[in-house]
């Protein structure tokens, strides 16, 4: 277990109960950037390893410019961006589209905030990111299945704590599930899709996506499952969050489960899901997490 990566352990939650029986790849098969580390039987399959994103899916996945290209090829809104190798790139961005903006590091997505001119990036592979002053951080789960796509309602960023549902309006979530759906399209994906995105004046700015299901969308308890069933072609679940619910990371994970409520997962931290049935509640729920 200790070898399997953290998003992987996701996926075996969610294999147990429909009788998969997931298996190490090699690493000689692992493209970079790719720690989903799981087949499954070739019972389950046909022989085929539709348990693993695409060939596309996963080079996306592992390049943050590649993601952000295709934002805008498909004509999906996403802030002003940029490659960037060294100082010169990355004065010309600022240039053009000025700051404050995010370095991101391209392969794992790391970031800093730069808001003064005169800042010299490190040597490797970057995206500039303009940084607009988002109303929202918004995370939207979806899974495409053989006949249909599913999509929830979105998350909101409370500090480390992501939280369902937001109240974004209905035009707005149908034109997302629409855009969603391109990327699906795009990708010629089938599973789940997480995407990360930011709302600005009444806009959501698609910012990155994961082709399978991360400890963020832990809040959404079939979330993962769903994904699984869409890979294989069988019908979806329902996916819904019954009243409110969020998940947050914890450093104390004993003191966490003296709460009733918390439920945990153990990836590279610990991370706690908590549900209520009104939103005041859960806020004091997912505070009574931060000190543990």
């Amino acid at each position: 277990m200790d070898l399997v990566s953290p998003r992987a352990r996701i996926l075996l939650w969610a294999a147990i109960p429909l009788g998969l029986e997931p298996e190490l790849v090699p690493p000689d098969r692992i493209p970079e950037g790719h720690d989903l580390l799981l087949r499954f039987s070739p019972e389950a399959f046909a022989g085929d390893e539709r348990a693993h994103p695409g060939r596309r899916a996963i080079e996306a996945y592992a390049d943050l410019l590649i993601q952000k290209r295709l934002f805008r090829a498909l004509s999906i809104p996403t802030p002003p961006f940029g490659r960037v190798r060294g100082s010169g790139e990355w004065e010309a961005m600022v240039t053009v589209h000025g700051l404050p903006a995010w370095l991101r590091e391209r392969k794992s997505g790391r970031s800093r905030w730069v808001e003064e001119r005169g800042f010299e990036p490190p040597e490797g592979l970057y995206l500039y990111e303009r940084a607009y002053p988002y109303e929202a951080e918004l995370l939207f789960l979806a899974v495409r299945g053989r006949e249909e796509t599913r999509c929830l309602p979105p998350a909101v960023r409370r500090g480390e704590a992501w939280v369902a549902p937001h109240p974004l309006d209905e035009a707005k979530r149908a034109e997302v599930c629409r855009r969603l759906e391109h990327l699906f399209s795009a990708l010629g994906h089938v599973g789940g899709l997480e995407v990360r995105a930011g709302l600005y004046r009444d806009e959501v700015y698609f910012l990155d996506f994961a082709p399978f299901p991360t400890e963020r969308s832990l809040f959404c308890p079939d979330f993962a499952e769903a994904h699984l069933r869409g890979v294989l072609g069988h019908a979806l679940p329902e996916l819904e969050v019954r009243g409110f619910a969020g998940v947050r990371p914890v450093e104390e994970l004993a003191r966490a489960l003296a709460l009733p409520y918390a439920r945990p997962f153990v990836l590279e931290r610990p991370y706690v899901r908590v549900h209520a049935g009104d939103e005041a509640e859960l806020a004091r729920r997912l505070a009574a997490l931060e000190g543990t």
